[in-house]
């Protein structure tokens, strides 16, 4: 796993508490499209490692 990969998973983390915070507190606009966005990191985290592993499993 690369660091591009763990900057990923970091901010979909990130981003999608942040934005619970703030829609829970009151800011639900703001809050729901940072949680929107922490969901878009995490995906493309996913969709690296998934072609990480295909790699790894080809190169094997």
């Amino acid at each position: 796993m690369n660091g591009g990969t763990l900057a990923l998973m970091i901010a979909g983390l990130v981003g999608f508490g942040a934005g619970a915070y703030l829609a829970a507190t009151g800011e639900r606009p703001l809050g729901i499209s940072l949680m929107a966005m922490g969901l878009l990191f995490q995906v493309l985290t996913l969709r690296q490692l998934r072609a990480a592993k295909k790699d790894h499993r080809d190169a094997g």
